[in-house]
C-alpha cells in the first residue's frame, strides 16, 4: 500500500470523535503540507439525521372514517405519505352491502397533511383507525362491485398497488374488541331513543322488504293501521317470522351499517353510541334467527318509513303492491 493510502487514512481521522486524535491528524497533515507534501483530498459525507423527518411530521399512514355525513354509507379519507415529500390522500364511500360508490385520489403537501392530522387529533384524541382495515374494506368493496356487474372509479384502478391484496374474506373492525363489548348493553325500552340518537331513521331503504310487507298485507287485512307504537312493532314482529330476505339483510347489510358506525361512533368518543352499535351488530351476525331479537322489528321499522318515503308515501306503496298482485294474477 502506498503513501497516498496512508495520507488518505490520516485525513479521514481529521473529524474522528477521539478530540486528542483529531489535534494529532490536523497537527500532522499540517505539517506535511508545509513541506509540499500533496494530501489527497477525501470526500465527506453529510447527513441530515432526523431533521427531514421533523420538518416534514408524522408520517405513519393515516384514516378516518365518518357515518353521518352520508346515512347508510362509510365515507373515509386514507392519507399515505409518499417516501421524499408530500402524501397520496383517498376519498370515498363504501356502501353496507360492500359497493364501491365513490373514490377519489389528490395530493397531498407535507402542511395539508400535517393540518390534517392535527385535527382530527382534536376530534379523536389517541383513537385511530385501523389503516389495514381501510385498505382492506377498499379492496374487498372494489371485487364485490365488479362482480355484481358494476365498473369501478379508474381513480381506484390506477391506486391498486398502494391498497394492499384482496382480503380472503369481508375485514372485521378486530381492532375495536379491546375497546368495546359484544354487548349492546341497551334497556328494550331505550332502543329507540338510542337508534335516533345515532340517526338510523336517516339511513335510507338498504334491504329487501317486499315478502315481509306482503305478509303484513295479509295478517292485517282490512283492518285500520295500528295507531299505537307497541302494536305497529308487533305487526312487524309477526310478519318477519322466518322471512329468510329480512333475516338476511338483518345479518349483513345491516349488521354492517352498525358495525360502521361503531367504528364512527368510537373514534369520536361517542362511547354509549359505539357500544350499542358494535353490541347489536354483533347479536344481529350471531343469532340464527336475527328477526327474532327485541331491536330487530324496530330496525326494521326504520327500513319501512325509509321505504315509504322513497316510494312517495303509504299510497304509494299500496298502488305498487296492488299492480304487483294484479300482474301475478294475470
Amino acid at each position: 500500500r502506498g503513501l497516498g493510502d496512508v495520507y488518505k487514512r490520516q485525513v479521514e481521522h481529521r473529524d474522528h470523535d477521539d478530540k486528542k486524535v483529531r489535534k494529532a491528524v490536523r497537527k500532522a497533515l499540517h505539517t506535511l503540507r508545509s513541506k509540499g507534501v500533496e494530501i489527497p483530498e477525501v470526500a465527506q459525507s453529510w447527513s441530515t439525521g432526523s431533521a427531514i423527518k421533523d420538518m416534514r411530521g408524522d408520517l405513519e399512514p393515516t384514516a378516518h372514517v365518518d357515518t353521518r355525513s352520508t346515512p347508510g354509507a362509510l365515507r373515509f379519507l386514507l392519507s399515505l405519505p409518499n417516501d421524499t415529500e408530500g402524501a397520496r390522500l383517498f376519498s370515498g364511500a363504501l356502501t353496507p352491502d360492500d359497493r364501491v360508490a365513490e373514490f377519489n385520489a389528490y395530493q397531498q403537501t407535507d402542511g395539508q397533511r400535517t393540518r390534517l392530522l392535527r385535527d382530527w387529533a382534536r376530534e379523536t384524541e389517541s383513537r385511530a383507525v385501523s389503516v389495514e382495515w381501510i385498505k382492506g374494506r377498499v379492496r374487498w368493496a372494489r371485487e364485490q362491485t365488479i362482480a355484481s356487474g358494476y365498473p369501478v372509479p379508474r381513480a381506484l384502478d390506477q391506486a391498486l398497488s398502494l391498497l394492499g391484496e384482496t382480503p380472503s374474506e369481508r375485514p372485521s373492525s378486530t381492532f375495536l374488541a379491546d375497546a368495546l363489548s359484544t354487548d349492546a348493553n341497551v334497556a328494550d325500552d331505550a332502543a329507540d331513543a338510542t337508534m335516533i340518537a345515532m340517526g338510523i331513521p336517516n339511513w335510507p331503504p338498504m334491504i329487501s322488504l317486499d315478502s315481509m310487507l306482503e305478509k303484513a298485507a295479509e295478517i292485517h287485512g282490512d283492518k285500520p293501521q295500528p295507531e299505537k307504537e307497541e302494536d305497529r312493532l308487533a305487526l312487524l314482529a309477526q310478519s318477519v317470522q322466518g322471512d329468510d330476505e329480512a333475516r338476511k339483510g338483518l345479518s349483513g347489510t345491516l349488521a354492517n351499517a352498525l358495525d360502521d358506525m361503531a367504528v364512527h361512533a368510537w373514534l369520536e368518543g361517542e362511547n354509549d353510541q359505539a357500544q350499542a352499535a358494535y353490541g347489536w351488530a354483533h347479536a344481529l351476525r350471531s343469532s340464527d334467527a336475527p328477526e327474532g331479537l327485541s331491536f330487530a322489528p324496530r330496525l326494521l321499522g326504520y327500513q319501512v318509513a325509509s321505504l315509504l318515503r322513497a316510494m312517495g308515501g303509504p299510497e304509494a306503496v299500496a298502488r305498487a303492491q296492488a299492480q304487483a298482485a294484479a300482474a301475478g294474477q294475470a
